[in-house]
């Protein structure tokens, strides 16, 4: 897992994705979650990108306006019915500690996150200290991060240091009473 970049972990994780078909009602576009029976604007759960089921594939896309979607071939228009897969987004704070994580700490969170059966996007809640802290000098502190897999849940602490040191430590506690540790010093 070394040698992928932070995106291809995050492509690679379980359960990156949302699944749902498309309607128009009163000239708006509504995903209808698959798993959930939630109902969104199409255009507050989705970034540029998507991905359209045409027949049995999926074809990457980007959404050009509220109904035109461009894909590697030409342009196609929404009807209603059809399935999307979108990305889920990741809490902002949440996605900002991960962005914040050298790589070779990031990757091995990751994947040590997935041998407990968690994906990153289990994401449920996130406290990130270091948005509240300034960027210069010395700093520490705690993070809190809350995953759900729909059937554990797992509570990391992420204890930091940042300045002339630069150390991560990650402690985790599945609801099974399974707890482990990381250690990354720069």
């Amino acid at each position: 897992m070394n040698h992928y970049s932070k995106q291809q972990a995050l492509n690679n994780q379980p359960r990156s994705f949302v699944i749902g078909t498309v309607e128009c009602v009163d000239s708006q576009w509504i995903f209808f979650e698959d798993e959930s029976d939630e109902a969104s604007m199409l255009h507050e759960v989705m970034d540029d990108t998507l991905e359209l089921l045409i027949d049995t594939r999926w074809e990457k896309a980007i959404m050009v306006d509220d109904r035109q979607i461009k894909l590697h071939d030409g342009t196609y228009l929404l009807r209603n019915g059809d399935k999307l897969r979108l990305t889920k987004k990741l809490p902002y704070a949440y996605e900002q500690l991960l962005q914040s994580l050298p790589k070779e700490t990031f990757l091995s969170f990751t994947q040590h996150l997935n041998s407990l059966k968690f994906s990153l996007y289990d994401c449920i809640y996130c406290h990130n200290t270091l948005c509240f802290l300034p960027t210069d000098g010395d700093t520490k502190g705690a993070n809190f991060i809350i995953y759900d897999n729909e059937e554990k849940i797992c509570a990391v602490q992420h204890l930091f240091e940042r300045g002339t040191h630069h150390l991560d430590r990650f402690e985790y506690t599945v609801n099974d009473g399974e707890r482990s540790m990381n250690l990354f010093l720069d």
